[in-house]
């Protein structure tokens, strides 16, 4: 589920190619690249605090199901407004998902396989990054932004899906996750 979920997930160089498309000038881009880091910090602090008494399961799937949904925003976003808006709620989907998913990690395991866990985790990360970035590349240049926004929504939607219905912990881990 997070290969298919990181494959959804291309290089956030596309969120600023689509800002700039909209209108949003080169001056301001790093205010908007720094408002987004603002609300990332801001909503990890809570979402680190909802993983622990929600779930991870819960707090990642929502977070996954909001980046399909800024994700799909992008794809009719034309307003500088709404781009704003936009970024700042992607902020929001980090600070839900990215802790808890790194969380999960340990409670899926025994700890003295978190080591090996984590380095798959990375590896699971790693080896989609590029094609992400490839895949929304080629779709923007054969079909236009708006498509390969959508197909990245679509994709993150699903795996949040396939981590909802077949990520099952163990008894004993049943409660944190």
């Amino acid at each position: 589920m997070l290969a298919l979920f990181t494959l959804s997930n291309s290089s956030d160089s596309f969120l600023i190619l689509r800002a700039m498309d909209s209108g949003v000038s080169v001056a301001v881009v790093p205010l908007l690249w720094a408002a987004h880091h603002a609300m990332k910090v801001l909503s990890s602090l809570f979402g680190g605090d909802l993983s622990d008494r929600l779930g991870r399961k819960r707090l990642i799937v929502a977070g996954w199901i909001l980046y399909a949904a800024v994700y799909a925003g992008f794809a009719f976003a034309t307003h500088q407004a709404s781009l704003w808006i936009l970024f700042l709620v992607y902020g929001i989907y980090f600070g839900l998902a990215e802790g808890a998913e790194k969380a999960l990690v340990a409670d899926l395991v025994r700890p003295e396989q978190r080591g090996t866990a984590y380095g798959l985790y990375n590896l699971a990360f790693g080896i989609t990054v590029f094609p992400a970035s490839l895949l929304m590349g080629t779709i923007w240049d054969w079909k236009g932004p708006a498509v390969a926004f959508l197909v990245s929504a679509v994709m993150g939607a699903t795996a949040a899906l396939l981590l909802l219905i077949f990520v099952k912990p163990h008894p004993v881990l049943q409660e944190r996750i």
